[in-house]
């Protein structure tokens, strides 16, 4: 028996409104598979989305190429989710409910909606949003409902695992840093671009870097292919404590790299809720293009892209 997560008529409305549920087109095309799972697909890029598994991106691909990582590369922390930030909310694991656990799913036109239920540990709900854009680009929108009595702040956190070995970069502001008992990644900061080449050898110790962006954009090439998240640039007084508007987490324990944004911390009141937009684009890099740390061809090139 299909069960419907509970949200409140008016709360889906108004998430409705803010999302853009008004039919306006995406131009991309969204397909359920016999398996349940939803795919989208704009121009090469392709999107597979698993509500069985939270709504969890387990696939992302630019013609054949696989961007994310599998399940077989570690169970439990795969594909692409959405956690609330601080982590001092929920310590660890991250709650089951908002990360792995099955959801409802619908489609409308180009787009799939999928509700999560009501989260007592966070006292959260989540709804998930994604449509094919056009051109190579997914529009993904978070929105996080406060189903407690009581306000609370939070943040909205995309965590993204993608192949090891490749060049991730982004403009920041300051230095990157690490956090807690985790040691930075090597990172280069040539003209105001943070760089982090990853090796394919796993480290000694897990990595963690936080930073604070300048222009809402982060991105990851790997294998001449271009991975890149395009969102609103958060004040760095407006992150969540402790955390950091763009990371990057290198695991010792398997082969991925987990390529992380986060939103802004607001306040949200009980039974209101708050939404946030992200793009992703994915190109494959035009061979006169230079691919190392500090090419200012490489920035352009995505520069150009977000525009």
């Amino acid at each position: 028996m299909k069960h419907t997560p509970a949200v409140s008529l008016l709360a889906f409305a108004v998430c409705s409104a803010l999302l853009g549920l008004s039919g306006q087109p995406h131009q991309g095309k969204m397909t359920v598979m016999p398996d349940g799972d939803y795919v989208l697909t704009s121009g090469k890029l392709k999107m597979t989305v698993n509500p069985r598994a939270g709504a969890r991106i387990v696939s992302l691909k630019l013609g054949g190429y696989e961007f994310l990582t599998g399940r077989e590369v570690m169970e439990g922390n795969y594909g692409s989710t959405l956690w609330p930030s601080p982590q001092s909310l929920w310590g660890w694991p991250p709650p089951p409910v908002l990360d792995s656990d099955p959801c409802s799913a619908s489609a409308s036109g180009d787009t799939a909606t999928f509700v999560s239920w009501k989260d007592a540990r966070t006292g959260l709900q989540v709804i998930k949003r994604f449509s094919a854009g056009k051109n190579g680009r997914m529009d993904l929108s978070y929105t996080m409902i406060n189903v407690t009595d009581s306000s609370m702040k939070v943040a909205p956190w995309e965590i993204t695992r993608v192949h090891k070995g490749g060049l991730l970069f982004f403009p920041v502001g300051g230095n990157p840093l690490g956090r807690k008992s985790f040691d930075p990644a090597p990172v280069k900061v040539i003209d105001g671009i943070a760089w982090y080449k990853d090796s394919v050898r796993r480290p000694d110790e897990n990595l963690l870097t936080t930073a604070n962006g300048t222009e809402g954009w982060a991105a990851y090439v790997i294998d001449e292919r271009l991975f890149v998240k395009r969102f609103r640039n958060v004040p760095r007084d407006s992150v969540a404590p402790g955390e950091g508007e763009i990371a990057f987490y290198v695991s010792k324990e398997a082969d991925y790299v987990e390529f992380e944004i986060q939103g802004t911390y607001q306040n949200i009141d009980p039974g209101a809720q708050s939404q946030w937009n992200v793009e992703w684009m994915a190109a494959e890099i035009p061979g006169k293009i230079a691919v190392h740390a500090g090419s200012p061809d490489l920035v352009e090139f995505v520069r150009r892209l977000v525009r």
